[in-house]
């Protein structure tokens, strides 16, 4: 039985694991090689078959850049392949698998327990796909994922339980190393309530990683009068990875210091020492923190205005250069608060995870406990026969954090990241258009029903064709790019034109889209539900948790 639950922050470049100790403190647990709060997201499968995880596989990554995987979380839930090595495919999915992994093994070593039962946190921008894919990789990695949350929002809540003494409005501007997010969100007694979420999956700290690297590049060949390009010619893999590790520690330095030096020498140009000044990294930059700022001010503009925004929270590693917390305060007025940047979101979950432990760990009306094939604890729908893992606790932290006013329970109100409607012919123009029902930054669970008409007389079916748009708007242009999928209801002979059709569309908690349709001359009726693109099916995560247990990464 394990002691703890856990919160795990699955970032792009780091991520992080914690849990609420015995005196309810939430706390991160240190890697064990490099006594860093962080693991790097960075996975390696050596000549040997061995998998790396962390600091050594980031530092040797463009060396084996054929044998490693980086940022994969920007292609959970839109790609099935992440990386080839030796003839095998291994997922987005599989790569973060192990990732968690390595977090539950450097868990499990310093407290002598059995990590189990997580919240995993996600960008708040993730639709179903990312998110069924990032519970399908705590899943593959031997875990009971309690459920995943947004990092704003695991961030909002550790700011909540630890600091908060008042209702407010708060804005996480989440910058990170390979993604951004900006969250309003209103904490209030016992509950944390998304009013609107914007993102940028591939704006992070490596954008400036690499502005940094040319700017270094254009030094050196200045300086040295090197004839080529460094970063386009042959034979270059040592040169870019001390070339990424230098960026990288230059990029950390100037939050502190007004200038930095770097060495460099390649292909016998050099060593030369070159200097960049904060100035120079900030203007070469600057397109970078614009660009986050203006997604800043679309979220403040459906919150309604800088006026409604009471506090700003800086969360995210990157969010220590100084050209983030200036910006912020001279763009919206106020005074942003740094909060635990590398922290706040692990420590966030893992608050929110002891709550979910203790509400899931209690058998609902219509179930009773079992023990499964594998001696795990399960709850058994008498009605459905649908199984879920019960949490199990020995009594580490206290499962009961207060949020503000003394709150005993904390709830957290998310809502949808996306629109979702029917295809469908507007009368007034008779031109197809997708017709939103569920419109973005509306509260989940949500289902909304909306009464359409059969186009003519004796139609033999309805083909209802379901959509996910990224603007709350009530009509979008067909696209379909934006296709979810259809379903088809079968008519009654003779049904006259403009017959009433019934459309229910349903997003639960969980991000699955449902739908149901009823035609209500006939009574005729049909549901339907769609499984996310580029997550596992039953037979693919059984192969990829074969191979996820053969790199011989053990919980």
């Amino acid at each position: 039985m394990s002691k703890y639950v856990y919160g795990i922050d699955l970032g792009t470049t780091y991520s992080c694991i914690a849990y609420q100790d015995e005196d309810g403190r939430p706390t991160v647990v240190k890697n064990l090689d490099t006594n860093s709060d962080t693991t790097p997201s960075v996975v390696q499968f050596d000549e040997d078959g061995n998998v790396i995880v962390g600091e050594e596989a980031k530092d040797t990554s463009v060396l084996a850049p054929d044998r490693t995987a980086m940022f994969v979380k920007q292609l959970m839930g839109k790609s099935d392949i992440a990386i080839v090595v030796d003839g095998k495919n291994y997922s987005p999915i599989e790569i973060s698998s192990l990732i968690l992994k390595e977090l539950a093994r450097q868990a499990k070593e310093q407290l002598d327990d059995d990590v189990r039962d997580v919240i995993i946190t996600c960008p708040a921008y993730f639709g179903e796909s990312e998110r069924t894919a990032t519970k399908q990789a705590g899943q593959l990695a031997g875990l009971n994922v309690l459920a995943v949350i947004e990092e704003p929002t695991a961030a909002a809540i550790c700011y909540g339980v630890t600091r908060a003494d008042a209702a407010k409005t708060v804005m996480v501007y989440d910058l990170g190393g390979g993604t951004f997010d900006i969250t309003v969100l209103k904490i209030s007694d016992g509950e944390v309530r998304v009013v609107t979420t914007e993102g940028d999956h591939e704006l992070g700290g490596k954008k400036w990683d690499e502005q940094m690297s040319q700017l270094l590049v254009d030094k050196f060949v200045d300086a040295t009068g090197y004839d080529g390009d460094p970063f386009d010619e042959d034979d270059n893999e040592e040169f870019l990875q001390d070339l990424a590790v230098k960026s990288e520690k230059a990029k950390q330095t100037l939050s502190n210091r007004d200038t930095v030096k770097q060495m460099l020498s390649y292909n016998g140009a050099g060593p030369a020492k070159v200097e960049v000044s904060r100035q120079e990294f900030e203007d070469a930059t600057k397109f970078l923190a614009d660009s986050a700022l203006s997604l800043a001010d679309k979220a403040v503009a459906t919150a309604g205005g800088i006026d409604k925004i009471d506090e700003i929270l800086l969360v995210g590693g990157s969010t220590k250069m100084p050209q983030i917390k200036e910006g912020v305060k001279e763009h919206f007025g106020i005074e942003p608060k740094m909060f635990d940047p590398d922290e706040a979101v692990a420590k966030g979950a893992a608050i929110f995870a002891m709550l979910q432990a203790d509400e899931q760990s209690k058998l609902a009306a219509n179930e009773e406990k079992q023990i499964d094939e594998s001696g795990q604890e399960v709850a058994v729908n008498t009605e459905t026969g649908e199984k879920r893992v019960l949490p199990t606790l020995s009594g580490g932290g206290s499962a009961m954090p207060t949020l503000g006013g003394g709150a005993p329970k904390l709830r957290v109100v998310s809502v949808s990241t996306k629109s979702f409607g029917v295809r469908a012919t507007d009368a007034e123009d008779m031109q197809e258009k997708i017709f939103n029902m569920i419109k973005k930054d509306d509260e989940i669970p949500v289902s909304v029903t909306q009464q359409y008409g059969t186009q003519e007389d004796n139609q033999p079916l309805v083909e209802i064709g379901i959509y996910q748009t990224p603007d709350k708007k009530d009509s979008y242009p067909v696209d379909e790019d934006r296709f979810l999928g259809t379903a088809e209801l079968i008519l009654e002979p003779n049904t006259p034109a403009n017959s009433p059709i019934s459309v229910t569309l349903e997003l639960t908690s969980e991000g699955t889209v449902k739908m149901h349709a009823k035609d209500e001359r006939s009574g005729k009726e049909i549901d339907a539900h769609w499984k996310p693109e580029n997550v596992l099916d039953e037979k693919q995560f059984d192969e990829a948790k074969a191979r996820v247990e053969a790199t011989g990464l053990s919980v």
